[in-house]
């Protein structure tokens, strides 16, 4: 992925590391914890409500899902679909709009999170983004994510509130410092989308 690569009004940046060890650790905590066992992750299901807790509430949003993974890394453990290869350059349309799914590997980087920051520096800069959806990895440092973001709002001219309040960023729980842009939790949405009912875990 280079600087000329044509961005939809709605990017996800979605970490396929938090599918595979985040969400799934979750699910077998769960799992454990309830007594039965979980329905793997519904993808699309999950993007849906990503979206509305984004605040979107439209019915004909075109979005990108940017899948960052390792090379060689292809299954997506838990989670329907299953496999990144079989997702990649595939589209898919729901109630709120269309998905069109693309798998970015790291080609020769040493760490999955160099790629994440070089492809979301890339999502921060393109003005013709309506709304960022972020979901990085849990080894993420959030004092990475929120510098990277104020450097780009340092460099950007004009329009840097505007672009932070344009991008949310997706969290198990809250940043121990101030990040740079909205966050919400992203497990309301998990535990919806694996079927956890709320008084089940009260």
């Amino acid at each position: 992925m280079d600087a000329n690569w044509k961005f939809a009004e709605y990017v996800i940046l979605l970490d396929s590391v938090f599918i595979r060890q985040t969400v799934r650790m979750m699910s077998e905590v769960m799992a454990s914890r309830l007594g039965r066992p979980l329905p793997p992750l519904d993808l699309v299901a999950w993007l849906d409500c990503l979206m509305l807790d984004a605040g979107f509430r439209g019915k004909n949003a075109e979005v990108q899902v940017l899948l960052t993974h390792d090379a060689g890394a292809d299954s997506l453990d838990g989670c329907v679909p299953s496999s990144l290869s079989q997702l990649d350059g595939q589209a898919c349309r729901t109630s709120l709009g269309e998905y069109v799914f693309y798998a970015v590997g790291t080609e020769g980087m040493a760490e999955s999170d160099d790629l994440y920051c070089d492809v979301l520096r890339l999502v921060l800069n393109d003005m013709r983004i309506k709304k960022r959806l972020l979901v990085p990895a849990t080894s993420l440092d959030d004092g990475r994510v929120t510098g990277l973001m104020r450097k780009v709002w340092k460099e950007m001219d004009c329009c840097a509130e505007d672009v932070a309040g344009q991008t949310v960023c997706f969290r198990l729980e809250a940043p121990a410092g101030e990040l740079a842009c909205d966050w919400c939790s992203v497990v309301p949405s998990l535990a919806h989308v694996l079927g956890i009912r709320g008084e089940e875990v009260e």
